[in-house]
């Protein structure tokens, strides 16, 4: 049986879709990037009454692509169109250094 060593090691530290494992890995356990911090903090001023924010580099931590999930009441009797375009508006700068964005708005329960 051949000793484990790098050359063995190095397909499942190499991971899945072009993602390194240990990074993948750290990027479950670390904290929030940059780029999700600015994010979140940027729709936390506009929307105030916001009851949740979420915000996820989902683009292997590059910050090229976002997915944002937002509860308010601003987006009370809004078709979602006009929420997306709220969000977008309200990350108009940032979204030019973008690839993509996917926004899923909703209004809290009663």
């Amino acid at each position: 049986m051949a000793a484990w060593g790098p050359v063995r090691a190095a397909p499942l530290l190499r991971g899945t879709r072009g993602v390194p494992l240990l990074q993948r890995v750290h990027r479950m356990l670390a904290s929030q990037t940059v780029g999700e911090l600015r994010v979140t903090q940027i729709l936390k001023e506009k929307f105030p009454r916001a009851t949740s924010v979420q915000v996820t580099d989902i683009s292997g931590g590059c910050g090229a692509m976002y997915e944002i999930r937002i509860e308010s009441e601003d987006f009370k009797e809004k078709r979602m169109v006009q929420q997306h375009q709220m969000v977008n508006q309200a990350l108009k700068e940032e979204i030019k250094g973008m690839h993509g964005l996917r926004i899923f708005t909703s209004v809290p329960k009663l």
